[in-house]
């Protein structure tokens, strides 16, 4: 006989799956984003909250960052694949340490994978070299099916 399912099995059963970029903080920056990627919603904008309506939540991709600009990157899924573009911020977006464009320009897309050190902005440091204004820095989890799902939810009951 089989065991019956935990509430929160039931509950992703339920749900129907959509691909998401989860981003885990490298620094105290931000809460753990899980971001759903839906095709019909078009891209997820980056970005720095400006008001009541950009709040920053676990599901969304806006932060309470002075060094990110209010329109700063986008994200998407398309043909498997999650992709994003720096779209003229001024601090710039970073993959594994390299700038995707020069500040103030669009950038190709570049393909996100799983385990890459995503940055947003850059840290803005005062007297002493002390961070005064903290980078977003997090490694990226890509969630493309159900089971890249399972497996990330095995591997975080394991720590």
């Amino acid at each position: 006989m089989a065991s019956a399912a935990s509430p929160q099995e039931q509950n992703l059963r339920n749900t129907p799956f959509h691909p998401s970029l989860h981003l885990y903080p490298l620094n105290d920056s931000f809460v753990t984003k899980r971001i759903a990627l839906i095709p019909e919603s078009g891209k997820v904008k980056i970005g720095r909250r400006t008001n009541a309506l950009n709040v920053p939540t676990g599901q969304n991709g806006y932060f309470d960052c002075k060094v990110l600009s209010r329109q700063h990157a986008e994200v998407w899924e398309e043909g498997g694949k999650i992709y994003i573009k720096d779209i003229r911020s001024s601090n710039g977006t970073f993959i594994n340490g390299e700038r995707l464009s020069s500040g103030g320009l669009v950038s190709e897309p570049f393909e996100l994978r799983s385990d890459d050190v995503l940055e947003f902005g850059i840290n803005i440091t005062g007297e002493n070299d002390v961070v005064l204004y903290p980078k977003v820095a997090a490694k990226v989890k890509v969630v493309l099916t159900p089971d890249d799902l399972a497996v990330e939810g095995s591997l975080r009951s394991r720590l």
